[in-house]
């Protein structure tokens, strides 16, 4: 009975370790040989992940889909079918291009117009796409790229200090502004969540978090500027007010400064502090729910802005579609892309969007004037959404990439309120500034599962977690678990 409880034991164990196995491989192109990006590969309508843009993918079959077949589906492509059983890790997977007439395969209305179709989607949107009562294992990742082109900061004037220090303080912020506009700085950062969502309450509970981050290199822009606002505010520590002026503009007459030193102070203490990431307020969560849910983008909302036309139909991810075409039309468009609804329930499959040819999402020119510039010159999406067995959309994938260009020309100016004229702290600052900064989030919904409010709250969820922090990438970090597969930008990083 003993050799039996044992024999059975290992048996579990055997079968555990191989359902549990995490699975990998490259998607392919039949004619080029060259990786497809963002291919979803499902187990079932309600789980899987998508290849990276080389093609490359990881998935974590869970104990009960040894008998599934994984599904490998994109835009312009046959999809294809593998048993899990048959599949090897490593092996690649080839796609060929679609060779069929879907006009003459595909049941849809030919007198819809494009702008019909549009409509259509609008109508039924909140019935297709609604994920309440739902709990999502989101997995997301943020590039921040920062180049500064000009970091320049210069102390023209301080009553309290001699002509040494204010030398000194200059040679080093020049030295500062050299280091960061040598090289572009760059980090990522790697969330996996379980988002539970209902009507009025978004629940987070945080799985694990990274940041890939050298601190050698990577200049975040707000942790620069407090930084050289720091040094150069705790010159300023005193009992009194301040009046503050940019350029011929006064900001306040009695400003107070210790409070905002004092600040600074306990921040630069912090520094050392592992970073935490609280679950009672999730801004990734937030995003996920409004992209499954708002369509809020002028070319879907607010059509009149834009030309449409219906190109035909086709399959996108294993669905059939309308394939419409915008651009725009009057001065107010600003966006080209596709859109793909589904040609039974109008729900949207995927969509993509870019900036048209010269066109700003922002633009504000002041350089003359006022020393500001500023702009956004990249605007991008990309969405992919998965019907579920219940006929629910929930966003499988989601990019969006925005580029803003900033340039500052301004000058500051410290004058203390101290009753003792003599002694009234004088400091003048003119700064330079000019970068571009990229900012891309993607956002990959694993799973789908129905749950209750009820259930919801008996979870146990704690505050926070602690945020690790890595400086060069590590494979076996998320080893297991079920994520975008890493480029090889994020592999070679250092």
């Amino acid at each position: 009975m003993k050799f039996h409880y044992i024999f059975s034991a290992l048996l579990l164990c055997f079968f555990y370790n191989t359902t549990a196995q995490t699975i990998n491989g490259r998607i392919i192109e039949a004619e080029t040989q060259e990786g497809i990006p963002f291919v979803t590969v499902q187990l079932g309508s309600n789980y899987g992940v998508i290849s990276n843009e080389e093609g490359y993918f990881i998935l974590k079959p869970r104990r009960t889909d040894e008998e599934k077949v994984l599904i490998f589906s994109s835009m312009g492509f046959e999809s294809l079918e593998i048993p899990l059983s048959e599949f090897e890790n490593d092996q690649s997977v080839v796609l060929s291009p679609s060779t069929y007439e879907l006009d003459e395969v595909l049941l849809f209305d030919r007198e819809l117009t494009a702008e019909d179709i549009l409509e259509r989607f609008r109508t039924n949107r909140k019935q297709n796409h609604d994920i309440n009562n739902s709990k999502i294992q989101l997995f997301s990742r943020y590039n921040d790229h920062y180049q500064a082109k000009i970091f320049d900061v210069d102390v023209e004037k301080a009553s309290f200090m001699s002509k040494g220090e204010r030398k000194r303080m200059n040679t080093a912020m020049q030295d500062l502004g050299s280091k960061i506009t040598s090289s572009p700085s760059i980090f990522y950062q790697e969330r996996l969540s379980d988002i539970l969502v209902f009507e009025d309450t978004l629940i987070t509970d945080h799985k694990k978090a990274l940041n890939l981050i050298n601190r050698d290199k990577t200049f975040n822009t707000d942790e620069i500027q407090e930084q050289v606002f720091y040094e150069l505010m705790s010159t300023l520590k005193s009992p009194h007010s301040f009046k503050v002026r940019t350029g011929i503009i006064p900001l306040g007459k009695d400003i107070s400064l210790s409070e905002l030193i004092e600040d600074m102070e306990n921040d630069q203490k912090q520094q050392n502090v592992p970073d935490t990431l609280k679950n009672k307020s999730s801004y990734r969560g937030k995003s996920y729910k409004r992209y499954a849910t708002n369509f809020n983008h002028d070319f879907i909302m607010t059509p009149k802005y834009y030309d449409y036309q219906l190109v035909g139909v086709t399959k996108a991810y294993g669905q059939p579609c309308y394939h419409l075409k915008f651009s725009p039309e009057r001065r107010k468009g600003k966006y080209v892309g596709d859109l793909f609804i589904n040609t039974q329930d109008f729900g949207m499959v995927s969509y993509k969007f870019d900036l048209d040819k010269g066109k700003k999402a922002m633009n504000v020119n002041l350089k003359f004037v006022l020393g500001i510039k500023v702009n956004t010159f990249l605007d991008s999406g990309f969405y992919v959404f998965s019907k579920t067995e219940d006929n629910r959309y929930f966003p499988k994938y989601v990019k969006s990439t925005d580029g803003n260009y900033a340039y500052i020309n301004r000058s500051l100016m410290f004058k203390e309120n101290n009753p003792t004229r003599s002694d009234r702290k004088k400091l003048k600052l003119e700064f330079e500034l000019e970068y571009d900064l990229i900012e891309t989030t993607e956002l990959v919904g694993i799973e789908m599962e129905n749950t209750t409010l009820d259930l919801a709250s008996s979870l146990s969820v704690e505050d926070y977690i602690l945020i690790d922090e890595l400086s060069t990438y590590n494979p076996s970090y998320w080893e297991n678990y079920n994520i975008i597969e890493a480029t090889e930008a994020i592999k070679s990083y250092e």
